[in-house]
């Protein structure tokens, strides 16, 4: 019995067809002369016609009745075979649809037998054409399960459980000069902190699919690898350079919006690749290679990393790093320090923004914002953040009323923060335990983090807003920050990145941009801050411009908190 896999243009439909010789095996089995079923085989067409009389409504059981109605009473094994084939197509047809299978062997036991040949011939034809149900049927099932595990529907895709024995064969037929190569994709919508809808990940899928099939090569096949993942496999290849044309190729094919439902999505892909000239022995390692060059992309947000042995190495290292990151979070080991913020007129510290520090074991630093991406990067963020959160309040009550000092202190959230609708019920949450006025923090935001007008980040700033909290927008002038975005968030200071300020007594550029934002934030009504204060020369002329207050290592770095307590009351 031979068989075809399911069509990709229909949902599970399947044909099946059976051989002259395996019919006429059958036939034999039950003691059945092939040559006299096949000019005598004939139809009870009154019971039959009573049959159909009940199936008006349903158009695959009427055609089936239909077909054996007409059934030719002459037949050679050839054409008795082809009908057969016939009548099974239109019997797993109407089983796709619903049919029960004892109402199918009902109408097909209208077949008769002339009784000249033995009143027993017609139950054994009826066992013969019910084997072929059943057979059928089961070779149906199996087809159907093969086709569920092995293909995406959705997107009208093979999956990955098809991608490993291709790549195989691919692999054995890469002639000498011939490079074969995977890509592997994960695509990552304009802002990736928040789940999109079933349904909308479900048409986003489609669509991105779409765009994939119009830009592949006719030596690529590509796969679907799960929810916005794809796999691309391309063989016959005569150079590398083909390879990272093709992956540029991949990137601009994503450049516009994605609209569904009325709602725009910007993605972009994030491509790993691997091939049989870089250390590849088999499906297995090269599968493996692609995956090690897709997942340093991810970490690294580049887009498009070809795999070597260099990256390996480069992964080994992130995952000690992550370990010693995980290892340092858990124990506890990580702490706050206090950079003092000064306030120009009083030339008095008035509060101090909170910064990471760790150092692994053997005493080397570690840059907070490398801590702070593996800990996003392993699952922890949100774990940070609520630690965060508890430990800024316990600091501020502790200055407030253990060392009476009328300080605030600046809390940075990240992007991801403002999509966490919790976050305000944590903040509310921790100002109740420790009994603490939300004045005395101030909670910095980044300009990306506030660059896409959406409900999400509106809401949650909204709700922190509302609890009493005041905002800093942070880096100012780094990012891409709207007028109109600024003036309408809820923005009481706008600190100005110390790439601008530190060199100001020495570049005219760096003073007029500073200066600049200092009229624009005033212009606003906003209060300005200006970071990177490192010397007299900076200070005397961040004094002349429209500056509140200013931070930096001319009044001091970051200190650990008994040292600020301490520097707090000297100045």
């Amino acid at each position: 019995m031979s068989e075809s896999r399911p069509s990709n243009t229909h949902e599970n439909e399947v044909e099946l067809a059976f051989s002259t010789k395996e019919i006429i095996e059958k036939l034999h089995l039950y003691q059945i002369n092939p040559k006299r079923v096949f000019s005598t085989l004939s139809v009870d067409t009154e019971r039959l016609s009573a049959l159909q009389s009940n199936f008006d409504g349903d158009t695959f059981l009427y055609n089936l009745c239909e077909a054996i109605k007409y059934w030719p009473t002459q037949n050679d094994a050839e054409t008795f075979t082809n009908g057969i084939n016939d009548l099974a197509y239109l019997w797993l047809n109407a089983f796709d649809n619903d049919a029960r299978t004892d109402t199918i062997l009902n109408i097909l036991s209208c077949f008769k037998l002339n009784k000249l040949f033995g009143f027993r011939q017609s139950p054994k034809f009826h066992l013969f054409i019910h084997n072929l149900v059943l057979e059928t049927l089961g070779k149906y099932h199996q087809i159907t399960l093969d086709y569920a595990l092995n293909f995406e529907k959705n997107v009208q895709l093979p999956n990955t459980n098809q991608l490993i024995p291709n790549l195989e064969a691919a692999l054995n037929q890469t002639k000498d000069g011939q490079i074969t190569a995977l890509f592997l994709l994960d695509f990552q919508t304009e802002n990736n902190n928040f789940l999109l809808p079933h349904s909308v990940s479900q048409i986003l899928n489609k669509q991105l699919a779409e765009i994939l099939k119009n830009n592949i090569n006719d030596n690529a096949q590509l796969y679907f690898g799960g929810d916005s993942q794809f796999e691309i496999l391309m063989s016959q290849v005569k150079n590398t350079t083909q390879l990272d044309l093709f992956a540029a190729k991949l990137s601009r094919a994503f450049e516009d919006m994605i609209f569904i439902n009325k709602q725009s999505i910007l993605v972009k892909p994030l491509i790993g690749c691997a091939h049989t000239k870089n250390y590849a022995l088999n499906a297995e390692d090269l599968y493996q290679n692609a995956n090690l060059a897709l997942e340093h992309a991810i970490t690294k947000q580049q887009l498009h990393v070809t795999y070597n042995r260099e990256l390996e190495q480069a992964i080994d290292d992130r995952i000690i790093l992550e370990s010693k990151v995980l290892d340092a979070f858990d124990s506890n080991n990580m702490t706050l320090n206090f950079q003092p913020i000064v306030d120009l007129k009083t030339s008095k510290c008035v509060g101090a923004e909170l910064l990471l520090r760790w150092s692994d074991k053997f005493g080397h630093h570690i840059a907070p914002n490398i801590a702070i991406e593996v800990l996003n990067n392993v699952g922890k963020g949100k774990l940070f953040t609520r630690w965060l959160i508890n430990s800024a309040c316990r600091y501020a009550y502790e200055l407030t009323e253990e060392h009476q000092l009328d300080v605030y202190l600046t809390l940075n959230l990240r992007a991801e923060d403002l999509y966490d609708t919790e976050l305000p019920s944590l903040f509310s949450n921790a100002l109740s335990l420790w009994k603490l006025d939300p004045k005395k923090i101030i909670l910095e935001i980044t300009e990306d983090g506030i660059l896409e007008d959406n409900d999400h980040t509106n809401s949650v700033i909204n709700a922190l807003s509302s609890l009493g909290f005041k905002f800093a927008l942070d880096d100012f002038g780094t990012g891409f920050s709207s007028l109109t975005r600024l003036k309408t968030l809820p923005i009481d200071l706008i600190k100005i990145d110390q790439t601008f300020v530190k060199n100001i007594s020495h570049s005219k550029d760096d003073y007029e941009i500073v200066q600049s934002i200092a009229l624009l934030a005033k212009g606003l009504g906003k209060q300005v801050l200006a970071e990177g204060v490192e010397d007299k020369e900076c200070l005397a002329l961040i004094k002349k411009l429209q500056v509140d207050k200013c931070q930096g290592y001319y009044f001091a770095k970051a200190l650990p908190y008994e040292s600020f307590i301490e520097w707090v009351r000297a100045h």
